[in-house]
């Protein structure tokens, strides 16, 4: 069985910088591999939780004096060597503020997890504001999926496994028969100490505030109003204005659990779960409670393949923006709802809707009303070509394609 490994477009730009560099993003999305395997460095150091130091390419392999620490840092930059520190926020505010004073000397890498990187870097008082250029890790790209399974997968097969994919800790597991069954039965396991681990270190008490908002949007809220009124009604906000939960998931932006998409036709956004995983755990313990119990997966297996719909679609349209220099938004009314919808410079210039399975010339008359006042490409992405004039017909081969 091939052990893919798909480069990421991240590390020639943290490479180039010339400057100090800050890597950040939520655990499990591969900024370590990135680092140790595609980002030039003389010395790797991790900070542990118990503030040991793990070491690579030093003359020892663990520091426990973090004075040791400092002064080893000092050196080395003064050298002129790069520097990686993974997991920095662990480290005390004060030995942050003494490694800064060496800036612009060397090349210095910081790594980190937690929510509280956006305050050590961005906040007021932070030693570090100015000094660092950002590059925020999410999940990997799916043109870096394509490129890189092309040469194993057929086309179909590469559409169907990249939103699992999108997640890099899944890639190991990967083989062709029951790949989907055995990441659904590790996810109870893996997903809660995932989100645990963002928040613990500096905002444990709200954890399960985060988490019930993911939970909520995982079901399907997307109404900030709703979302706040249902965590109020739990007492978990103090009040049921939608300025209670925006905070919230402003953090939880800038660490990657959500993304923003905006609303078409109007000047607001709504936050959605780009990662598939995450999202489908949240969906089954909603409603199958899966980490309270064993279950099998047939049980759930059609929820899976429901959210798995959902998510190559969501994959499919940040592929056409991506082609059309475009922007991803949403369209979902009452009358009309909208599988893919890109706007360029705020106008339509696609819109689509995915037939995995059977289709039929019915299914393409509905798709026809419903973007008949659109005024821009029409496509429907089947897995077999059709033969119709009316619509265009764009199968998975075509797809990956399009770069």
């Amino acid at each position: 069985m091939v052990q893919f490994v798909i480069p990421r477009d991240e590390a020639n730009a943290i490479n180039n910088n010339p400057g100090w560099s800050l890597v950040y993003g939520r655990r499990k999305v591969g900024k370590t591999f990135l680092i140790e395997n595609f980002v030039k460095h003389d010395v790797y150091f991790s900070v542990r939780i118990d503030r040991s130091i793990f070491c690579k390419g030093f003359v020892v392999n663990e520091l426990a004096d973090l004075n040791s620490f400092k002064n080893s840092i000092t050196d080395i930059l003064e050298n002129g060597k790069i520097v990686v520190i993974d997991e920095f926020q662990r480290l005390p505010i004060k030995l942050i503020e003494d490694i800064s004073k060496i800036h612009p000397k060397g090349k210095l890498i910081l790594t980190g997890s937690s929510l509280r990187v956006s305050s050590a870097i961005l906040g007021q008082n932070s030693p570090l504001l100015g000094l660092l250029r950002p590059f925020k890790i999410g999940l990997i790209q799916p043109t870096s999926i394509i490129k890189t399974l092309s040469p194993y997968l057929n086309a179909e097969e590469i559409i169907e496994i990249a939103p699992v994919f999108r997640d890099p800790w899944t890639i190991p597991f990967y083989s062709k028969a029951g790949f989907l069954e055995g990441i659904t039965q590790m996810i109870p396991f893996v997903v809660p100490g995932l989100i645990g681990e963002i928040f613990r270190e500096d905002q444990r008490e709200l954890t399960q505030t985060y988490s019930s908002i993911l939970s909520l949007i995982g079901q399907g809220y997307i109404n900030h109003h709703e979302i706040a009124n249902i965590l109020f009604s739990r007492g978990m906000i103090g009040s049921s204005a939608t300025s209670s939960v925006i905070p919230y998931m402003k953090n939880m932006h800038v660490m990657g659990l959500l993304e923003k998409v905006r609303i078409f036709g109007k000047k607001k956004e709504v936050y959605k779960i780009p990662s598939f995983i995450i999202n489908l755990y949240y969906y089954l313990q909603s409603r199958y409670n899966i980490t309270e119990r064993e279950f099998k997966f047939s049980e759930v297996k059609p929820a899976v393949i429901n959210i798995l719909n959902l998510a190559i679609e969501d994959i499919l349209a940040d592929i056409f923006a991506e082609s059309l220099g475009g922007r991803k938004e949403i369209l979902k009314t009452d009358e009309t709802e909208l599988d893919i919808l890109i706007t360029v410079r705020n106008k339509p210039a696609l819109v689509g809707e995915v037939k995995w399975g059977n289709i039929t010339k019915s299914n393409i008359n509905r798709f026809l009303e419903k973007v008949n006042n659109f005024n821009c490409r029409k496509v429907l992405i089947t897995k077999k070509k059709i033969d119709t004039q009316e619509v265009e017909i764009i199968t998975p081969e075509e797809v990956i394609n399009i770069f």
